[in-house]
């Protein structure tokens, strides 16, 4: 089975790193969620059982007798509760245990201890056996204690006073204190809310992870297209600079291969062996200047070496220097500028290479008789720059692809006149360069005009 390519793996490792992150933020605010509900469930139990422990100790404390023990008087105040010692069957109604109805045994049970910690009342279904109150602690003591069948109950001991009255008149009463008074609340149904929501917070989790994953291929898949097209691009361009490479070396390998087997005769055909071969090396030499000028291009712009530049005045040089090709191409060059002063901030050899490469192209595709005619304007803060031929046009397909690296409309004709298929590569990279931008118009048979918008100076 083939490997998969750099890409799917890249792009895998991508949506996986995506997942990951993605998948410990999901499970971090799901166990926050969860923490935070049951804290919030746990704080109501907490007020419901103070609320029910303060409302027992203001109730009982005036009528609790003197001593904490199991008596009589303690039976008669405490109903629902039953004393150490004697049976403890469930009361057959809530009437019989209706001064203390929260011993529900379902929800609560209520225990009543001595200074000491012994128990001395507690109500039906409380546990035999719990931890005593701290009395190390001036505060209420939380604690949780199982009850019969394993039932958890959340337990709340408090401190419990009586109200003495002392013998002489008019003195104030004293708050003494008499024992503990514990209630415990089933955690039962707390419990099964937590198991509840346990288990909805990892299906939440889960499934949010599925779509995570749908979402972070995608993304991946986003985030890879720009790499993917460069990756492509560069693809094509290592194919395409090899097939330009290949076919001068194999023209100069095949004229020394046949004067090395076969020595020219006389200096005429000596002569034409060393022209070849100075025209293929001339072609190559071109090829490698284009390449490396476009590496250059793509790396970090040199600040040091822009500077205001004269459009007009390129304009005017390069005119020039072309019109004995033009002439020996039959091509007319016109130069329109109505304006000397749309000076642009870049790097003036680039802005040379710019106008020439359109130029050598517009000439290159315009058949003799033909004219092409250089503009200059100012729209706002910009400069457009307007090369127009009489030549053979450009078909909409190819206008998505002139830009594009050894792209030609016509190679037979290209390669003909030494081209090497990157001169409007040229042309859109140093465009770039110089934050302008480049458009074309053009019709099969009616030639094409190129435009390069860049901002001025100042």
């Amino acid at each position: 089975m083939a490997n998969p390519g750099p890409i799917p793996r890249s792009r895998l490792r991508l949506a996986a790193v995506y997942l990951a992150v993605i998948g410990v933020i999901l499970y971090g605010a799901g166990l926050g969620m969860f923490g935070l509900l049951m804290r919030a469930n746990w704080t109501a139990l907490e007020r419901e059982v103070e609320t029910l422990a303060g409302t027992l100790h203001d109730s009982l404390k005036p009528l609790l007798p003197e001593e904490a023990r199991p008596s009589t008087e303690l039976a008669a105040v405490l109903p629902g509760l039953c004393l150490v010692g004697d049976p403890c069957p469930s009361p057959p109604s809530l009437i019989s245990r209706h001064a203390v109805s929260v011993t529900d045994p379902e929800r609560f049970y209520l225990r009543l201890l001595d200074p000491r910690g012994v128990l001395i009342a507690h109500s039906p279904g409380s546990p035999s056996h719990s931890p005593r109150a701290k009395t190390e602690r001036s505060g209420p003591a939380w604690s949780v204690v199982s009850g019969p069948g394993g039932d958890r109950f959340l337990q709340y001991s408090i401190h419990l006073h009586h109200s003495h009255t002392p013998a002489r008149a008019g003195a104030n009463a004293l708050e003494l204190d008499w024992g503990y008074l514990q209630i415990g609340r089933s955690l039962r149904g707390l419990d099964a809310e937590r198991e509840r929501l346990w288990w909805a917070t990892q299906t939440i989790v889960v499934f949010a992870l599925l779509v995570a994953g749908l979402a972070s291929w995608w993304l991946s898949g986003l985030a890879m297209s720009p790499l993917l097209a460069a990756y492509r691009q560069q693809e094509q361009f290592t194919s395409d600079a090899a097939h330009e490479l290949r076919a001068p070396l194999a023209n100069l390998m095949a004229v020394v291969d046949a004067n090395r087997t076969q020595p020219p005769a006389d200096a005429v055909a000596r002569e034409q062996m060393l022209a070849a071969v100075y025209g293929q090396g001339q072609r190559l030499s071109r090829l490698i200047s284009d390449l490396l000028l476009l590496a250059r291009l793509d790396g970090p712009e040199a600040a040091a070496a822009v500077q205001p530049c004269s459009l007009p005045q390129i304009a005017r040089d390069l005119l020039e220097e072309t019109s004995e090709a033009a002439a020996a191409a039959q091509v007319q060059l016109r130069l329109l500028s109505g304006e000397d002063d749309l000076n642009v901030l870049g790097v003036e050899s680039e802005l040379y290479r710019l106008v020439s490469n359109l130029l050598q192209n517009a000439m290159q595709y315009t058949p003799p008789g033909g004219e092409v005619v250089l503009s200059l304007k100012r729209e706002g803060n910009h400069g457009v720059l307007q090369v127009e031929d009489s030549g053979i046009g450009i078909t909409p397909a190819d206008q998505q692809r002139i830009f594009d690296r050894f792209f030609r409309s016509d190679p037979g004709r290209s390669r003909r006149q030494g081209g090497t298929g990157l001169g409007l590569s040229i042309v859109a990279a140093i465009v770039r360069r110089h934050h302008g931008q480049i458009s074309v118009d053009s019709k099969v048979g009616s030639g094409s005009v190129f435009a390069v918008k860049i901002p001025l100076a100042g």
